[in-house]
């Protein structure tokens, strides 16, 4: 074990200290002088009493204190021969000789040292008169503005001057000696142009080790502007020199100089620091330096793999040959952020208490490196220096660590700092973007599958279906669909009642997944949803499939989806959409879940079970199941793995020889064919489709409480399947009738006497409805214990064989019911006209008759959607009250852009493990965002799939139904020319798209969801923000689709507005936006600039702030703004000709809007106060949407003033926790001293900008005068119609149809200002001047936020000529 001196004190030093006790050769690193802090490192001493420049002195003390190496930092200990001194004691030195030093410490001696050996440099020359050297700058061939003093400067003596008067100037200054005697040679060099990078290299007399590149920040303020300093921050690896140019400066530049070193017999080992300079004509060398950089080796260090001390020892010994090349950390980068005391450079503040370096330090990201400190008597952490410390962090990815880096600025705190906020951002141009394909999600793969599918779909086609796979809801005509009645007449539905089913199928998908076959689950999916909407009497109409995954292999997709259509085609049913969600973080690689949704129709009269006609006596038949079917898995699955099997094992109770894997494969058996023609005998009185819960519990849903059944396990096959399990799992005999159908898929009641059923194959007589007697059960089944022992019998070996139980498999059917029981009064809370029953029978019936809109020709508008990873979001944040609204968002978002208004929501929730109060939570956001788009929740699918999902992790799935009439369908293509508007509606977020990119965003930056997010105005964490639900538009459309002006709507969802606009256009027609009226969110501003997200990734993935998309004839735009009142909708662009291989959306000013956002970002919040004389409504709105981060707004108000005591709208700014004043008019003699007391007051708050908010007071024009530009006010009316108090009374005098508000810059007149915002209001025919100024005040309520973001995000100014101006 080595001891080790460093020299030095500042943070280089530190850093050096830190990486060298890292060794496992070090037992002590002494430093001199050192520092508080680096004495806080474990293995460090601080070597006391020596004179830093008595260098006899510190050799005696090294060879006293068995010094092995000592390492010198600052290049004047070098420069006056430390090194040789030491190394005549014996002593070995890790720096070059006095000699050697002289690399730095004499620029024109290395000037001249580059040009004898051939170094790559800049043109110059030297001089020791200011007056020739100013001479030279003016008459040299070349751009002569560097301005270099010979001599050591703390790395502060050169200056680049911007043109000749500057360079001038600069060699007075260094030859006045302002850097002593470092100025007695002045070098004046050539401009070169390009980016500075250090390339650092351990050297001996022969090798060449080099270190990662870097890059160094000299000015002291952002943008490279500000005085020249030791440097302000650094970051490594630099990106900006290329592998070629490295090799070129190792060859050209490092080895040239330690061979011409060699070569004039200068004694060289240590650091050699090569300054280069990228030009357009190769790397140049700028400088050489003898020692490591400051604050380059604070970044450079913590990549370092390699010993420290062994590459330093090596070098100092001329063995560095046996290092072999030097190894980094891979894929990581560092980040350093220089903190620098108040003055600086010019001066230094010493004695400021810092605050927060505990915090930082204790974070595993970071490393603080101490340049300037001290600690106090309190044990505080002071500033003593001009740079005070640095803050380094690091990350996988260059952007993050400069993120972390920098914020923790703002955690590390001392009066007067002073740092830099774009630091490492000159390479962010070379630093790789995050995809959404980066983060699990495979966009071109999904068009792949849609592209493979289509024709699947197409396939499947029937009277009534619309159009074809793409939209954004499946479309089926009503009118199309006739049946043949029991007279035998083709018929049209005289009064359709719509069933709903919806299922999956459970954990037969870890069959399906273990064996690799995926050809069958597709039709067990349609065959579970199918045979339910059966079982109610309905022949089966659409299908809609939902496909989640981890990673989205689309020839595995494609099978599925074949075995959907192939179910579908037997069932005579289309298949007219679905979604595909590929979510990685939820699914592993190879796992899917699918849940269907099923439409059918019925007549009212004939709708099952009819439970008034049925009687004792009445026969019960049985359809035999093929198999096990799609329910009671879980539980197969644990018996199997009891027994040691695998899947590929031929099973024994297999009649053809198949594979266990094959035989539980076995698809549901479809009974539409066989069932529908007996229907339309109209002689069946009920139907029990023998699903989840057996023959024991699906009989009973069809019977009235008061009678049961007594059937006979003789009269039908139990197929050996169920022996086994029941044999291998020693299953109980109630638990093998309330898991498994037992060999029967289909129950039927019909009347005693009737044959008709005979003519279905295999169907059989198995029993009789009868009378209940007290609590026995409804299903009783006779000799199903014998009937069981019998098929069992084969395969019991004679051993104990543990119960096994469904519960015992994970599946909880008591937790199931209770859910039931606590989601029904929440359903019912969304019920509407349409509905019939309630929660629990097989299908969820909706009669259109009952509809108070009577539809001529009604168009089934089908959706389907989840909630994607939002989901794990909410699981991980254990808040799951809000993303049932966002699945219902989802969806029927979706199908109002068919134009449909929705009617009916089923749900389908997949769990591990079945909670109730969470499943309890989900479903009442599924309610609340049912009663939001007044559609009825009519029932759903619970599914507890052990093994399939984790305990705490769950996936929805919704399906919505709509209505809209023929002649009214969206989008109408034909109608879309160019000219007409586009009108945008604000999202209320991210919504629920692209949330795999965003978790990946936070994954590589090394955030949690429980950190606070820069980006949010009231400083929620991450997780809140973005669960925010996704907004629902339904009561916002409705009354615009109304209006019969909507040509196309497009919900911005999946595709972002990239692909999602043109979905709704003809091929010749493209959207053209102007991105400087939309609200583009903070959210998208943070993740272009901290994410890395590429601005057209951005459009290819999020809303970008619009949600919704109308597109309407100009001459129409009035009218549907007036509808569309109080939304926030605004005209955000037209349409234009698709150009020839253009793409059909463009967005000007996209890139520059989102550039502004992300500087917004870092920008100071401008500070609003407002004035108020009454209830404070415009104040409320204010403060909210200050306060709410959808809206964008870099303001927050500060201060609120009122003329008058005691009014409302002081309570409420008190309730925001906002500092209020009253100044009453009546204490001034005088308007003007009146207003002066308000400016002084505005003043002292440092108020930038002033809102009327119902002030109730005339300015004086020498007020405004001062505030001009930054006082605005809302008015009631359109100006400059109707100016004055009696704005509302004289627009309905007026006989216009539509009146609204304005906000406007405050001018010397009333209510003329130039005007930033206006916001449309009809007048209605019965309006009087309350309800037209109650809703012309709502409309406010949008205006005055819209206009004060507008303002003080400095998207629009008052011009000189008094005018509106965007910027």
């Amino acid at each position: 074990m080595k001891n080790i001196l460093v020299i030095g004190s500042g943070g280089r030093e530190h850093a050096i200290c830190w990486k060298l006790q890292q060794s496992k050769n070090v037992s002590t690193v002494y430093a001199l002088p050192g520092s508080h802090a680096i004495a806080q490192l474990e293995k460090a001493k601080i070597a006391e009493d020596l004179n830093l420049k008595d260098f006899q002195s510190i050799a005696a003390w090294c060879l006293k204190n068995k010094i092995e190496l000592v390492v010198v930092g600052p290049e004047d200990s070098l420069a006056n021969g430390i090194t040789d001194v030491l190394n005549e004691a014996g002593i070995k030195c890790f720096g070059p000789s006095k000699k050697g030093a002289q690399i730095e410490a004499n620029k024109d001696w290395s000037k001249a040292f580059m040009e004898r050996h051939e170094i790559p440099t800049a043109q110059y020359k030297s001089f020791t008169n200011p007056d020739e050297a100013k001479n030279f700058i003016k008459t040299a061939p070349f751009q002569a503005l560097v301005v270099k003093a010979s001599g050591l400067a703390a790395g502060k003596g050169v200056i680049v001057a911007k043109n000749v008067e500057e360079a001038c100037t600069a060699a007075e200054i260094l030859g006045s000696h302002k850097f002593g005697n470092a100025g007695d040679v002045v070098v004046i060099e050539e401009l070169l142009s390009g980016e500075e990078v250090s390339v650092l290299a351990f050297v001996d007399s022969e090798n060449v080790r080099m270190l990662l590149p870097a890059q160094d920040h000299k000015r002291l303020k952002d943008n490279d502007e500000g005085l020249n300093t030791g440097g302000m921050g650094a970051y490594c690896p630099c990106p900006l020199i290329s592998k070629a140019e490295l090799e070129f400066v190792q060859s050209q530049v490092l080895q040239k100089a330690v061979d011409g070193l060699r070569k004039e017999g200068i004694k060289y080992n240590g650091i050699l620091y090569a300054g280069m300079m990228l030009t357009p004509n190769g790397p140049k060398t700028l400088e050489f330096n003898c020692r490591f950089g400051d604050p380059e080796t604070q970044v450079i260090l913590p990549l370092l793999e390699h010993d420290l001390f062994n590459v330093m020892i090596a070098t100092a010994t001329n063995q560095l040959n046996t290092i072999d090349e030097l190894k980094f950390k891979e894929n990581c980068s560092a980040v350093g952020v220089v903190m620098a005391s108040k003055g600086y450079p010019e001066t230094s503040t010493k004695g400021c208490i810092i605050k927060g370096i505990e915090t930082i330090s204790s974070n595993q990201l970071y490393l603080i490196f101490h340049s300037g400190t001290l600690k106090n008597s309190d044990n505080e952490w002071t500033t003593n220096g001009g740079r005070v410390l640095i803050n380094v962090a690091l990350a996988q990815d260059l952007i993050v660590a400069a993120n972390l880096a920098t914020s923790a600025c703002d955690v590390v705190v001392f009066d007067g700092s002073q740092f830099r906020r774009d630091i490492a951002k000159k390479a962010f141009k070379c630093s790789s973007t995050i995809s959404y394909k980066d983060s699990g999600v495979d966009i071109e793969a999904g068009e792949s599958l849609v592209q493979r599918i289509k024709p699947l779909a197409r396939g499947t086609n029937r009277s009534g279906v619309i159009g074809e796979v793409g939209s954004f809801g499946g479309l089926f005509r009503l009118k199309d669909v006739t049946f043949v009645n029991r007279e035998g007449e083709e018929v049209n539905y005289k009064d359709p009642v719509l069933v709903q089913g919806t299922d999956g199928v459970g954990t037969k998908l870890k069959i399906a997944e273990a064996m690799n076959i995926w050809d069958t689950i597709g039709i067990d999916l349609v065959a579970m949803c199918v045979n339910d909407v059966l079982c109610n009497g309905a022949e089966p109409l659409a299908f809609l499939d939902y496909i989640a995954c981890g990673r989205l292999d689309v020839p595995t997709a494609a099978l599925i989806v074949k075995g959907i259509s192939i179910a579908c085609r037997e069932s005579n049913c289309a298949l007219l959409g679905g979604e595909t969600a590929e979510m990685p973080s939820m699914y592993r690689p190879g796992t899917y879940d699918l849940a269907g949704y099923c439409v059918g129709v019925v007549e009212n009269d004939l709708i099952l079970p009819k439970m008034n006609d049925i009687h004792v006596g009445d026969i019960v038949i049985a359809l035999p199941s093929s198999g096990l079917h799609s329910n009671g898995f879980s539980l197969v699955n644990k018996i199997f793995e009891s027994t040691g099997f695998k899947l590929s094992d031929p099973a024994p109770f297999s009649e053809s020889g198949k594979t266990f894997g094959r035989e539980f494969l076995t698809p549901t058996k479809l009974y539409m064919s066989d069932v529908l023609p007996l229907l339309r005998r109209e002689n069946v009185k009920a139907l029990a489709h023998i699903t989840g819960g057996g023959l024991v519990e699906n009989i009973p849903r069809i019977l009235p409480p008061e009678l049961g059944v007594q059937i006979d396990a003789i009269t039908w096959k139990i197929p050996p399947v169920f022996g086994w399990l029941a044999a291998k799992g020693n299953v109980e005999d109630q638990e093998m009738l309330k898991t498994f159908n037992c060999g029967i898929g289909m129950i039927l009641i019909l009347p005693r006497g009737e044959i008709d059923w005979e003519s279905i194959s295999d169907a059989k007589l198995i029993g009789n409805v009868v009378n209940r007697d007290g609590d026995l059960p409804q299903v009783i089944v006779k000799n199903f214990t014998n009937c069981l022992s019998k098929i069992s019998e084969p395969w019991k070996d004679g051993k104990s064989v543990k119960i096994i139980s469904y519960k015992q498999s994970g599946v909880d059917i008591q937790a199931g019911n209770s859910l039931v029981q606590n989601i029904k009064p929440h359903a019912k809370s969304t019920n509407r006209d349409g509905v019939l029953g309630s929660i629990g029978s097989f299908g969820g019936l909706f009669r259109l008759r009952d509809l108070k809109k009577v539809y001529n020709d009604p168009v089934l508008v089908l959706g389907t959607d989840g909630v994607g990873t939002k989901l794990k979001i909410a699981q991980q944040l254990e808040k799951h009250e809000t993303v049932g609204i966002d699945l219902v968002a989802m969806c029927v978002n979706d199908i109002l852009c068919n134009g449909a208004e929705p009617m009916t929501f089923l749900d389908y929730f997949a769990c591990g493990k079945l909670k109730v109060d969470v499943a309890t939570n989900v479903v009442c956001g599924i309610a609340e965002g049912c009663r939001q788009s007044k559609c009825a929740l009519l029932g759903g699918e619970t599914a507890e799939m052990p093994g399939m999902y984790d305990p705490n992790v769950y996936d929805l799935a919704g399906f919505a139904l709509g209505l809209t009439e023929f002649n009214k369908i969206l989008p109408k293509r034909d109608s879309i020319n160019v000219g007409d508007v586009i009108i945008g509606l604000p999202s209320s977020g991210i919504h629920s798209n692209g949330l795999s990119l965003v978790r990946k965003v936070l994954e590589t930056i090394y955030r949690k969801l429980e950190d606070i997010a820069p980006f949010s105005a009231s400083e929620k964490n991450f997780g809140e923000e973005l669960l925010v639900p996704t907004k629902i538009y339904i009561q916002q459309i409705l009354p615009a689709l109304e209006t019969g002006f909507v040509k196309a709507l497009a919900h911005i969802t999946g595709g972002g507005l990239w692909e999602n606009i043109p979905r709704v256009l003809p091929h010749h027609l493209t959207a053209e936006l102007n991105g400087k009226v939309i609200n583009i969110q903070p959210i998208f501003g943070w993740l272009t600039s901290v994410g890395k997200v590429d601005k057209l990734e951005l459009m290819k993935t999020f809303n970008c702030g619009v949600g919704m998309v109308l597109i309407a004839s100009a001459e129409n735009e009035m009218a549907l703004l007036k509808s569309l009142h109080g939304s926030g909708a605004s005209v955000i662009g037209k349409i234009i000709p698709t150009k020839p291989g253009g793409h059909q959306l463009i967005i000007r000013h996209f890139a520059t809007c989102v550039e502004r956002i992300e500087r917004l970002l870092t920008t100071s919040k401008k500070r609003v106060g407002v004035l108020i004389s009454g209830s404070g409504s415009n104040l409320q709105a204010l403060i909210d949407a200050t306060r709410e981060t959808s809206m964008g707004m870099c303001s927050e108000i500060v201060h609120v003033i009122s003329n008058r005591s005691e009014v409302y709208g002081l309570e409420r700014a008190k309730k925001a926790n906002i500092p209020t004043s009253v100044i009453s008019n009546k204490n001034y003699s005088t308007r003007n001293e009146f207003d002066e007391a308000l400016h002084a007051e505005l003043v002292r708050q440092n108020v930038e900008i002033v809102c009327l908010a119902g002030f109730m007071r005339i300015l004086t024009p020498e007020f405004v005068q001062k505030w001009k530009g930054r006082l605005i006010n809302i008015h009631p009316s359109l100006l400059p119609k109707f100016k004055g108090i009696h704005a509302q009374k004289e627009a309905l005098e007026s006989g216009d149809d539509v009146s609204g508000c304005t906000v406007h810059f405050v001018d010397e007149n009333v209510d003329t200002g130039a005007i930033i915002v206006q916001e449309i209001v009809p007048i209605l025919k019965d309006d009087s001047i309350e309800s037209l100024s109650a809703r012309i005040l709502k409309s406010e309520h949008i205006a005055f936020p819209k206009a004060l973001r507008l303002v003080a995000n400095g998207y629009v100014k008052l011009s000189g000529k008094g005018e509106t101006e965007w910027i």
